[in-house]
């Protein structure tokens, strides 16, 4: 298991329940049943009632019963930027929303016995860190928070390459006054080992083995956001001054494009 750099956990402190705790100071009461019904309604008094104490309190349950996490998951399906989308918000809204829907799934999935309960968190992933480039950077200094934190303890599996190449995207966004060209480029090195050392440890690859990264799991509904965060990757290298970052950047970038 590659060790995640000094430099990275020094720039964004690991945090359990700071993004969890931004998110939810924003949700009001209508957000709230919004997401209650998102089922076509079902059940939604029940899961408006499993939902008060995440956003009132948040506390997230140690096992994540049906309510709320069917809502929780709907809605982290949702595509604020398309007005036809439903269930979901559209907007600031919407992006709030489903960045809450997310970082309750992924904080529940984090309790202890939960391992292999929620899979495909990369896909809960990518639509955490879309909404967290929306609606700005306290989002995304928090969202690398919790993934600095949450990545060292993931099992040696599929999911944990794609929680450090997160941390990598937003550690570029975030990195002035926090992050040198040689902290950078470190970071970089270290998303590229825990790939390869994934890589080497399924036998077979259980999707495309050419596609570095994508090619780690069979949960690829958000394939499109991990190569869309990567162009986001690859223009803030491209910003760059010469030096081993930009390059590092670049490749890392390029190769999940």
């Amino acid at each position: 298991m590659a060790e995640i750099p000094p430099a990275l956990l020094q720039a964004f402190p690991p945090a359990p329940d700071a993004l969890l705790h931004l998110l939810r100071a924003r949700m009001d009461d209508g957000m709230l049943r919004e997401i209650a019904r998102a089922d076509y309604g079902m059940d939604e008094d029940e899961h408006l009632v499993a939902l008060l104490p995440i956003r009132d309190r948040g506390e997230v349950p140690p096992a994540m019963g049906w309510e709320p996490r069917e809502v929780l998951e709907l809605i982290r399906w949702s595509e604020p930027e398309d007005p036809e989308w439903k269930p979901g918000s559209t907007g600031a809204r919407g992006h709030l929303m489903r960045a809450f829907a997310c970082a309750a799934l992924l904080r529940a999935a984090a309790e202890p016995g939960q391992t292999g309960r929620h899979s495909g968190e990369n896909s809960t992933v990518a639509q955490l860190l879309a909404s967290a480039l929306a609606l700005g950077p306290d989002v995304q200094e928090a969202a690398a928070r919790f993934l600095a934190w949450r990545t060292p303890r993931l099992e040696p599996e599929e999911e944990r390459p794609f929680f450090a190449f997160g941390l990598l995207v937003l550690a570029a966004l975030l990195r002035e006054g926090r992050m040198d060209d040689e902290a950078l480029a470190a970071a970089a090195d270290w998303v590229v080992a825990e790939e390869a050392e994934e890589r080497a440890a399924l036998h077979p690859l259980p999707a495309n083995p050419d596609g570095w990264l994508l090619g780690l799991t069979r949960h690829d509904l958000r394939d499109t956001v991990w190569r869309a965060l990567a162009e986001r990757l690859g223009r803030e290298a491209e910003a760059m001054p010469p030096g081993p970052a930009r390059g590092r950047l670049l490749e890392v970038a390029l190769r999940v494009m």
